[in-house]
């Protein structure tokens, strides 16, 4: 799904009016991404990632799901830090690589893990690293969107 980074009129919540400012389209995917890599170090993260996410929709209804300010803020600081801390526990080498014998096994926890591509197997040793990217450019978009006095907006 994408997401919306949408400026809204002054003293309305109504997204009617409100300014589309940046679009990511895979928005969604790559924050279900970023809770499957937090799952591998620090699960408690990813869990309040979801927690964040489940109260947007239960405030949602069957209204748009919309991200507040606040919980981009808190958002964008739980994404924080994962491509260090997966270094940091051996996951992947200084270069964002992991060792092939770890690919299948890392590939069950964290699906988005292209290994199906026809590629070398030096290539597939990125995999993992690919997604971190995908996790870090999701953080940016927030708080991008949150430097710019945004609600994101889930379409």
């Amino acid at each position: 799904m994408t997401l919306y980074a949408v400026r809204q009129p002054p003293g309305t919540s109504c997204l009617e009016d409100a300014e589309v400012v940046d679009e990511f389209k895979y928005g969604w995917d790559f924050l279900e991404q970023a809770i499957t890599l937090w799952r591998l170090v620090d699960p408690a993260r990813a869990t309040g990632i979801e927690t964040i996410l489940d109260r947007a929709a239960m405030a949602a209804g069957d209204g748009e799901l919309r991200i507040e300010a606040g919980d981009l803020r808190e958002l964008a600081n739980l994404l924080s830090g994962v491509e260090d801390a997966i270094v940091a526990a051996g996951i992947v080498d200084g270069h964002w690589k992991v060792s092939p014998e770890r690919l299948e096994e890392l590939a069950k926890r964290v699906p988005a893990m292209d290994l199906q591509t026809e590629r070398p197997l030096a290539n597939k040793t990125s995999a993992l690293g690919e997604v971190m990217i995908n996790a870090g450019s999701i953080r940016n978009f927030l708080s991008d969107a949150l430097n710019a006095n945004c609600v994101v907006v889930v379409g």
